[in-house]
């Protein structure tokens, strides 16, 4: 059975990684072209010329089409051949397979289900990334598992305190109980820590040297997309939703867009966005670095997940009550995925 959501947006990279020269990417299993135009225009072929096969990710962009490395043959941004060399005639026939692509939050985003279904509309909410008074650090993590063990990873938080002991995780993670909330097709894992020792990340992007209070807030945005909404201020104070003035605290989202290259492949496009110190680059390194070892120690726990749901087909995993919000959120995955099965094979 597909884990795969077709009718829907997935980032495939950061805007300012897509130049003038083809790229090749998986998504959901396809193989896929994107490139940039010469007006500057984000555009997606088939990675498969229908001429003799050669990847198009092999050939260049000329002005507003992309060309065929192995024999030069030129196609349009809607697929259509525009020129065969040696030839005079072109088949109106001779096309090659499109996808709807659009540039939004500085990233780049493909459809791969029904072309007349791709709504602008629906690519998800992740509007901190370019929106005024947040900083973003960027980054691509590949995971050897399923896209959906990453998801159920970034909902649960518990793990911090034992794999990342060096960068974001305390005792009381896992110590604090979770609640889970529901509204607008979403669950929300959330954890409160009161007077809690901050992590070595916390000192680091907050500045606190003493006890503080600390919150997250995670959700799946679908189809694949995981918000973490985190923050602290020193013990007693108050939110910046709270404070009219004299906010001495820090606002952070962990944005994670989830590309499942396939079956048990996933990139992570992440972005670590924060409210403080936007001029900062020194602290924008230390970031990077902090999350480039954070998400690599998960990578290695979770291709070890993968490879024993292969090894243990039969085996099911259980639940301890910290994972009410990952299994509910499985759930609304399931639901998801049987609506996309249904709409396709409607319009087969």
């Amino acid at each position: 059975m597909t884990t795969f959501i077709h009718n829907a947006w997935y980032a495939v990279c950061w805007s300012h990684e897509l130049v003038d020269k083809p790229q090749a990417k998986r998504v959901l299993g396809q193989d896929v072209a994107v490139y940039r135009t010469k007006s500057g225009l984000a555009a997606a072929v088939e990675d498969c010329c229908p001429h003799r096969f050669a990847p198009m990710s092999l050939g260049h962009v000329d002005g507003e089409s992309i060309v065929c490395g192995y024999h030069g043959m030129e196609f349009d941004r809607a697929g259509c051949c525009k020129s065969i060399p040696g030839q005079k005639n072109v088949p109106s026939r001779i096309k090659i397979k499109t996808y709807p692509v659009i540039e939004k939050h500085n990233l780049i985003w493909a459809w791969t289900g029904a072309p007349e279904r791709a709504d602008e509309a629906l690519i998800p909410e992740v509007h901190w990334l370019d929106a005024p008074g947040w900083k973003p650090v960027t980054g691509t993590t590949r995971y050897e598992c399923n896209w959906i063990l990453l998801v159920d990873n970034l909902l649960d938080l518990t793990h911090t305190t034992f794999v990342h002991q060096s960068t974001i995780g305390t005792e009381d993670v896992a110590n604090t109980p979770i609640t889970t909330e529901f509204g607008n097709d979403r669950v929300y894992v959330v954890r409160d820590m009161k007077n809690t020792v901050p992590s070595n990340f916390y000192k680091r992007v907050g500045g606190f040297d003493g006890m503080i209070d600390r919150w997250q807030r995670i959700w799946l945005e679908p189809p694949s997309v995981v918000v973490i909404e985190a923050g602290g201020v020193p013990a007693g104070g108050r939110r910046k939703e709270e404070a009219s003035d004299g906010y001495t605290g820090i606002d952070t989202r962990i944005v994670s867009m989830l590309l499942p290259v396939d079956e048990r492949t996933v990139d992570q496009i992440w972005a670590f966005v924060r409210d403080t110190q936007p001029d900062d680059t020194e602290l924008d390194s230390d970031i990077k670095k902090s999350l480039t070892v954070t998400f690599g120690e998960d990578a290695d726990f979770l291709a070890g997940q993968q490879a024993n749901m292969e090894r243990f087909p039969n085996k099911q995993m259980l639940n301890n009550t910290a994972d009410a919000g990952v299994v509910q959120t499985r759930r609304l995955i399931e639901r998801w995925i049987e609506a996309d099965t249904a709409t396709a094979e409607a319009a087969e």
